[in-house]
This record gives structure tokens, sequence and C-alpha cells, in this order.
């Protein structure tokens, strides 16, 4: 009897960021949303100003920072995404992973609505402009 080798299929090589840099402004861009951009200093003004920096910055330097490093270290490691990396942990893992797909998919689907409202509210502040301020037109033959 032979004896067969089985070889697996070479995988082509996996895409990595172009440069530290890249990656910093992805990782940035990912973790700044509206909230922290919009809301927060309302909020912050609103019920106590500096009080309520303390317990964000706990949080953030307690909970954000660790699980922002840990999915970073992971998807090193792994270099797989969410699911593969649970997974190889243990696989019973991969619902955490699922899970947070999900939560992804969910704020991908809250946060169109808003970038539509802001898009629209930014060309709306264009519309009527001339009419308001009683600025002459080449339409109108005013000029």
């Amino acid at each position: 009897m032979s004896e067969t080798s089985v070889t697996k299929e070479e995988e082509p090589p996996r895409e990595v960021w172009p440069s530290r840099t890249a990656f910093i402004f992805v990782a940035v861009g990912a973790a700044v949303g509206y909230g922290n951009v919009w809301r927060f200093p309302s909020l912050a003004y609103e019920y106590g100003g500096g009080a309520f920096f303390i317990p964000y910055f706990m949080a953030l330097l307690f909970i954000g920072i660790p699980i922002l490093i840990l999915e970073i270290c992971l998807g090193q490691l792994y270099r797989t995404g969410d699911v593969g990396s649970f997974g190889g942990m243990h696989r019973r893992l991969r619902g955490i992973g699922l899970s947070s797909v999900f939560g992804a998919y969910v704020v991908v689907v809250y946060y169109i609505p808003l970038i539509a409202w802001t898009v629209n509210g930014f060309f709306d502040t264009f519309s009527g402009f001339d009419e308001k301020y009683g600025i002459k037109t080449a339409e109108n033959g005013d000029l």
C-alpha cells in the first residue's frame, strides 16, 4: 500500500496595514463616534461638568483600553476575524465573536440614519440661502 501525503493548499498572504500610522488612524476612527464628539460635551455641561469626567475616564482606563488591547492582540495572534480568534481559544467561545459581529452590525444600522440626517442637514443649510439673506443671483436676472 502506498503512502499518500495530504498537502494543504497554500493560502494567499493576508493583507497587512501599510504603516503604523494608518492603523492608528483606523483604530481612533473606529473608537471615536458621534456620542464622544457631539453628545458627551453637552451631557458633561448639563449634569455637572467636570465631575462627569471622573467615571468616564475610569471606565475608559479600566475597561475600554484593556478590551481594545485584547482585541488587537487576539487579531494579531490568530490572524483571523472575531469568530476565528475566539474560536481559536476554545470552540465554544465562537459565540463571543458572533456577538461582536452582530454588535458591529447594530452600530452600523444605528449610524446610517444619523449620517443621512447630518448630510441632509448640511445641504439644507444651503437651500433658500439667497432668499433668506437677500442675495441676488444670476437666475432671476438681478445681477
